[in-house]
């Protein structure tokens, strides 16, 4: 994706904006795409960087007919480990998934949203939240009412205070289903980035 990128689909304009967000602090590089609350079944992907802060990106779709705005929804989450240019694409995997074990081309591992709203971080994270009661984490990540711009649901916070790991939730798409992650390499093989697609504009 890139900055200003027009589609348009049925009489409906969407362009692309890209919406920089608070910077992921990663402690293990292990890196977990799931729900916006994630669950003891979302493991990470057998892909890792080092440990350290990377910028994130949501990508907005700011959607228009007749030449006014009616909505936003975000179209993908990036997590950016380098600024070199990528080359290549590749679905982001966990160590018990295999692209041989998918049955057509079009097929496609994805994490699970259910509450409409999904999250990229790291491993270190998830177990830092999963002390948390619910109450806690409801009046973190469910305000009233939801942020809709400039990035629908967005809402980021410091989730262990020893490590400084975070979690950043944004509204995912037209809402729940099944987004796959893709693993962007650079010209040498190196991760660039990570990027969850909302499946928008599919």
């Amino acid at each position: 994706m890139v900055d200003g990128h027009r589609r348009t689909k049925w009489r409906t304009e969407y362009i692309i904006e890209s919406r920089e967000l608070a910077p992921a602090v990663l402690p293990t590089g292990r890196i977990v795409a799931s729900g916006g609350y994630p669950s003891r079944g979302d493991a990470p992907f057998a892909a890792t960087i080092p440990p350290g802060t990377y910028p994130m990106y949501a990508w907005v779709a700011v959607i228009r007919r007749r030449r006014k705005e009616i909505d936003r929804r975000n179209a993908a989450l990036e997590l950016r480990i380098s600024e070199a240019p990528t080359v290549s694409w590749e679905m982001a995997l966990t160590e018990k998934q295999s692209i041989d074990s998918l049955d057509t081309d079009d097929d496609y591992f994805g994490f699970a949203v259910d509450s409409g709203c999904a999250t990229m971080t790291d491993a270190e994270s998830c177990e830092a939240l999963w002390k948390w009661d619910f109450s806690r984490f409801e009046s973190v990540y469910i305000p009233r009412p939801l942020p809709d711009k400039p990035v629908p649901g967005y809402v980021t916070a410091v989730v262990d205070p020893a490590t400084g790991a975070n979690l950043s939730v944004v509204g995912s798409g037209w809402g729940d289903g099944a987004y796959p992650t893709f693993i962007g390499r650079d010209a040498d093989g190196g991760i660039s980035r990570f990027v969850a697609d909302f499946m928008l504009l599919s």
